[in-house]
């Protein structure tokens, strides 16, 4: 009885390891950064889309200074070939702030400073969608040559 468990573990155990998606399936990643600036100023907090098409997914957040660093599935990087590119940072009209502390934002609407959250595009939204943005990158085998900068005008 024990070497029929033990057999059917190790059938299990042995199609488990067979089956899947390993790291050989997923898409070889080059390294890929870039600036985005919004009227001549440096965007902090957007996200950036990168979609090269059959390829996964590829984003990144922009820095204080504007910068992001591409990745793609949790792994660094982001496939060869041109990509569609999406630019977006959502802000909330309601007047708290990413460091606003919650007694902050109860002394905000006590004082009618503070109404129902609405997110509005920070940059004009029509950079958010990749499909219709209008921005592209070419992503080349060489990462020295994948290093792109957006200005974005409102």
């Amino acid at each position: 009885m024990r070497l029929q468990h033990l057999c059917l573990i190790l059938s299990v155990g042995g199609l488990l390891l067979g089956c899947g998606g390993g790291a050989s399936d997923a898409p070889a990643l080059v390294e890929a950064t870039g600036t985005v600036l919004m009227d001549g100023k440096p965007v902090v907090g957007a996200s950036v889309t990168f979609v090269v098409e059959k390829s996964p997914i590829s984003t990144g957040i922009t820095d204080s200074a504007g910068k992001f660093t591409l990745n793609t599935g949790g792994r660094s990087g982001v496939p060869v070939g041109n990509a569609k590119v999406g630019i977006v940072k959502m802000v909330s009209t309601s007047g708290a702030t990413a460091t606003s502390t919650p007694a902050d934002m109860m002394k905000m609407a006590a004082a009618g400073k503070m109404g129902p959250t609405k997110p509005k595009g920070e940059i004009p939204m029509k950079y958010a969608d990749p499909d219709k943005s209008t921005l592209v990158a070419i992503i080349d085998k060489d990462p020295a040559k994948n290093v792109f900068e957006y200005k974005l005008v409102d």
